[in-house]
């Protein structure tokens, strides 16, 4: 898991397992104890299949309440860093 903590990136948790079957605890993960805004929420991937995002929405539907979650494909850096499968969950913390 890679993390953008005070501007910062870094190398968070290292999940194991079928990649798929780990977003919804990944998502859980980074929610979890979180104090964020929840007018919206991201799922940014680079091809994931349909079936893996709506895992992950279902996961961040039951965790929190957002007033918009908002499903977006990666561009091209994001794609070119991180390779096919990758999935992230943004937002913005309150401060």
């Amino acid at each position: 898991c890679i993390e953008v903590v005070g501007g910062k990136m870094g190398v968070g948790k290292k999940y194991r397992g079928n990649v798929e079957k780990i977003f919804p605890v990944y998502a859980a993960d980074k929610l979890a104890g979180k104090r964020m805004k929840r007018d919206l929420v991201f799922i940014t991937h680079t091809g994931c299949s349909k079936e893996t995002v709506a895992q992950v929405r279902q996961k961040v539907e039951e965790l929190y309440k957002f007033d918009q979650i908002v499903e977006t494909v990666a561009g091209s850096t994001i794609t070119s860093h991180c390779g096919p499968k990758t999935l992230g969950v943004l937002f913005i913390e309150e401060e």
